[in-house]
């Protein structure tokens, strides 16, 4: 397996990647405006099918790429035998003395609903399915998915990795590991080996779960064998939960460098997706989409992606249901009164700690949900006059209301 690094899809940068993670269903405007509520309603979901890459998404696709091609550079070399060979003594009772370095492990943390999974699997869709070497015997797997065990089961998460290679290269080592009497350092030493051999990166999603459970630093700590043992990059993706337990010691904090992100910053980004968002419009009358929408659709979604596609799709969900067929402040008010209650508080949490977030709203006549206030100056901004009042132990929304016009929706 010599060379296996060059099997790799080209590395794509700036349009090109644009192009290849952009994700935009068929729409014909012409073709909803003839079709029955009915059909309209089906058709609705193609908008959860939308997918506009940010700068999140190429920085996850661009540590990816590196990720993989590290580990494969390793693949097929001397070192490698023996590598495999000191992790078979390993299984079997004797002392581990690795021959490779170089294995690398990162975390993807962010908050959710911000698209870090989808993300990452339309990075991996760019990396290929499997790599096949030059002598067609060996097959190797970029990319290779899995979900942390809700219970934090290291065996739970080692079955899961046993049966992803099995599905993907058609193999039966799951079911191998299940006849035998094979202990759980043995199947440890059974799935670094198979990892080392046919594993780019091994991504392990959800990995928050290991924050509340009794069994959380157990599977981190075999989690850090497998990466010791099998050589190959490994990915932990999780939600800011994750942050002080991978903080809590060195050796941990070492080993979970990588990337952090948080809901959207209001700016081009946000605007360009509720631009895409809004031409997937399934009402019989189009509506357009204004900035001072723009500013209500952040305030309330907080610039997570995931609540503005639900948000949308659900405001027009109610118009068709109820006959409005529109696509307004009313339906969308009414879409966040009564479908999005749970997330109330943490859409307003996010806008309100937002350092990026408008200084001003600048209303406008023909947008009724906002009033323009003459005590609006440029210094002032919905963040400081939060921690004004915070410092002076007032009411938060008694003190909005002195400065920004501010709309209460009974739950």
């Amino acid at each position: 397996m010599t060379d296996i690094c060059s099997k790799l899809p080209k590395l794509l940068l700036g349009d090109d990647l644009r192009s290849a993670l952009t994700r935009l269903p068929h729409y014909d405007r012409f073709a909803i405006e003839s079709m029955s509520a009915s059909e309209r309603l089906l058709r609705l979901t193609d908008i959860y099918k939308v997918f506009i890459p940010s700068s999140m998404t190429f920085e996850i696709y661009q540590k990816l790429y590196m990720m993989v091609s590290m580990s494969l550079q390793q693949k097929g070399s001397i070192d490698s035998i023996k590598q495999r060979n000191a992790t078979y003594k390993w299984a079997h009772g004797g002392e581990f003395q690795g021959v490779i370095t170089g294995a690398t492990s990162s975390t993807v943390i962010g908050s959710s609903g911000i698209g870090k999974t989808s993300a990452i699997q339309y990075a991996t869709k760019l990396l290929g399915p499997v790599i096949e070497s030059d002598d067609n015997i060996h097959r190797i797997i970029p990319v290779l998915m899995v979900s942390c065990p809700f219970d934090c089961s290291y065996k739970g998460l080692l079955c899961q990795i046993l049966i992803s290679i099995d599905e993907i290269l058609e193999t039966h080592y799951y079911e191998r590991s299940e006849k035998s009497k094979m202990n759980s350092q043995q199947i440890l030493g059974m799935v670094c080996q198979l990892c080392h051999l046919y594993v780019g990166t091994l991504i392990i999603d959800e990995i928050q779960f290991i924050v509340d459970s009794k069994s959380g630093k157990l599977l981190y700590q075999m989690i850090l064998q497998l990466i010791n043992t099998s050589c190959i990059s490994v990915l932990l993706v999780g939600t800011n939960e994750c942050l002080d337990f991978f903080t809590q010691a060195p050796q941990i904090a070492r080993r979970t460098v990588g990337l952090e992100y948080g809901p959207m910053e209001f700016g081009d980004e946000f605007r360009n997706l509720c631009n895409t968002l809004f031409t997937y419009q399934y009402v019989v009358n189009e509506a357009p989409l204004s900035e001072p929408l723009i500013y209500w659709l952040y305030e309330h979604t907080g610039g997570i992606s995931a609540s503005l596609v639900s948000l949308i799709h659900d405001a027009q969900e109610i118009a068709i249901l109820k006959g409005q067929e529109t696509l307004g402040i009313e339906t969308l008010t009414e879409a966040y009164s009564s479908r999005m209650k749970m997330l109330h508080g943490h859409t307003a949490g996010y806008f309100l700690s937002r350092k990026k977030a408008p200084q001003q709203i600048r209303l406008k006549e023909s947008f009724p949900a906002f009033r323009e206030s003459e005590a609006i100056g440029t210094d002032i901004s919905i963040a400081s006059v939060v921690a004004d009042a915070k410092k002076a132990q007032k009411d938060i929304i008694g003190c909005l209301k002195e400065h920004f016009y501010i709309e209460e929706i009974a739950c």
